[in-house]
């Protein structure tokens, strides 16, 4: 899921033209669970900004568990559930990530649209009360031989090759309350009988796997990844 927080008020604000019509998007999938963007955070944002003088001619969010980022639901919920009042609005303040922001803009066919968050990291729901980074979406894969533990994203200095000496007591010397992420990765690694792999160099990554935009388009027996770096078929005949 992508962890999303709400942007300041004021800032909000500032970003919106005087007498400008605001129609409030929330998702009920990610943003919902984060506390930033469901329908119960849409509603309560349409009562802080007409509380500050902003016109604001509706809310919605999409169903529970409904991701705003899916095409086909903002649709519905834009043109066709809220089609009375989203014809009135000017512009949409987007309670989600980036990819609802832009999934707004394609439903509508082009309207302004407004961040009310910021989108922080992809992360796991753990539980209601804490969501985590445990991928970069770096485009490489190289937790094969890390023990299914990304040393990218759970190291702070991003050290493909660890640890960095500077750990105490299992914590990491950027910060005393993060657990050393080389230190969970030989654990791991001791657990599955694999230390072996630990003394394994790994050479540099390539980057340009990272290259933006990135898409992936889906066939009937194989998908193709493209990025500036190239095309990639991922997936052959089965």
């Amino acid at each position: 899921m992508h962890a999303t927080i709400q942007k300041p008020l004021k800032e909000i604000i500032n970003a919106l033209s005087k007498d400008e019509k605001v129609f409030v998007v929330g998702c009920g999938n990610c943003a919902e669970k984060c506390r930033s963007g469901g329908e119960e955070q849409a509603r309560e944002m349409k009562a802080r900004l007409e509380k500050e003088g902003v016109r604001v001619v509706g809310y919605a969010a999409t169903a529970s568990g409904s991701s705003l980022c899916k095409l086909a639901a903002a649709k519905k919920l834009l043109l066709e559930e809220h089609k009375e009042e989203v014809a009135k609005a000017d512009s949409f303040l987007i309670l989600a990530c980036g990819q609802g922001i832009h999934t707004v803009i394609d439903a509508t066919g082009g309207a302004v649209v407004h961040p009310g968050c910021d989108t922080i990291f992809g992360g796991e729901t753990v539980s209601d009360d804490f969501i985590t980074e445990y991928c970069s979406l770096c485009g490489e894969c190289i937790v094969e031989a890390t023990g299914g533990l990304c040393p990218v994203t759970i190291c702070s200095k991003g050290l493909l090759n660890g640890p960095c000496g500077g750990a105490k007591e299992g914590k990491c010397e950027v910060d005393k309350e993060q657990d050393c992420g080389w230190q969970l990765i030989y654990d791991r690694l001791k657990e599955l009988g694999k230390l072996d792999l630990f003394r394994q160099y790994q050479s540099p990554k390539n980057y340009a796997k990272r290259s933006n935009p990135r898409s992936l388009k889906l066939e009937e027996k194989r998908a193709t990844f493209k990025s500036l770096a190239g095309l990639r078929t991922i997936g052959q005949d089965r």
